[in-house]
């Protein structure tokens, strides 16, 4: 994908980098005795296998510290609205539990935190949507304790390497699974995890496009996150390609820029049915409070 590939840096132990971006290697390329103060050429500081793992590291760290908010828009809009109409049960559940494989799968693999570190952040204000959710549509009673308490579980299970392998139909192996290195028959679940995120991020954006759809408007769908996750599969892109080589991480990157893509789509689409829905509810609320 990138000129230059085959001489792209080896990753480096994360202790190992100067000011946490620049690979050991990379130091002897472009700075003489390691000293930032002293470059060994112009060629030297424009060596381009180094300039984009140094770039993915400051794209994977910024998106990493970005991502502390990135829902933040959406649970705020959430708690002022005093609603989460227009947000399918399946989405809130599916974005969490995909967030959880994601972050365990690589947690286990020993990728570098440049590379995912966001899925953390946003794994845990999943949480917080998911117990929202829960308060907004029957309260904190005994089904949000078995919610939550099948995500604890799930987290649990997978971090401790407990998915079982999964056995495949014959007709699915060499077309559809043919660069993973595993039997044709039998996926090991180490796989199964990698690529359950993606299977989850299809089964829970493909229903909210859906209902966007149908009712023709997106309800309390938060703007800035959306985009927010679309411009961040465009970075995340860019660091797969360049830190990690995994089809299975990249298919779903790839899977996840394309609905993201498409949930920005309707939010610019049905801008103008969206503003006329909130009013109605914020007006019906306002009569409603109105009210002997």
């Amino acid at each position: 994908f990138f000129p230059g590939d085959a001489a792209m840096p080896q990753e480096a132990a994360p202790g190992s980098y100067v000011l946490g971006v620049i690979p050991p290697q990379c130091m002897d390329r472009m700075f003489v005795g390691g000293s930032l103060m002293h470059p060994a050429s112009i060629d030297a500081l424009f060596d381009v296998p180094c300039l984009k793992l140094i770039a993915s590291k400051v794209i994977g760290y910024t998106m990493f510290a970005a991502s502390a908010a990135v829902k933040v828009p959406q649970i705020a809009r959430f708690v002022s609205s005093g609603s989460v109409s227009g947000i399918s049960s399946a989405y809130v559940h599916l974005e969490l539990t995909s967030t959880i494989f994601s972050c365990c799968y690589n947690t286990l693999m020993g990728y570098p935190i440049s590379t995912w570190g966001e899925m953390l952040n946003i794994c845990v204000q999943n949480g917080v949507i998911l117990v929202i959710y829960y308060h907004f549509t029957g309260g904190l009673g005994l089904k949000a304790a078995l919610g939550v308490g099948f995500h604890v579980a799930t987290a649990y299970c997978l971090l401790h390497d407990m998915l079982p392998d999964m056995q495949l139909p014959h007709v699915a192996c060499e077309p559809v699974l043919a660069s993973l290195p595993s039997a044709c028959d039998v996926l090991p679940g180490r796989q199964l995890m990698a690529v359950m995120p993606t299977l989850i991020v299809l089964g829970s954006r493909v229903p909210q496009i859906a209902l966007n759809f149908a009712q023709g408007h997106t309800g309390q769908l938060s703007v800035a996150t959306s985009a927010l996750f679309f411009l961040g599969n465009i970075a995340r892109l860019f660091t797969t390609l360049t830190e990690v080589n995994d089809p299975v991480l990249l298919a779903g990157v790839l899977v996840g820029l394309l609905l993201n893509g498409t949930l920005v789509f309707q939010l610019v689409v049905f801008r103008a049915a969206t503003a006329r829905y909130t009013q109605e509810g914020r007006d019906g609320r306002s009569k409603k409070n109105k009210a002997p």
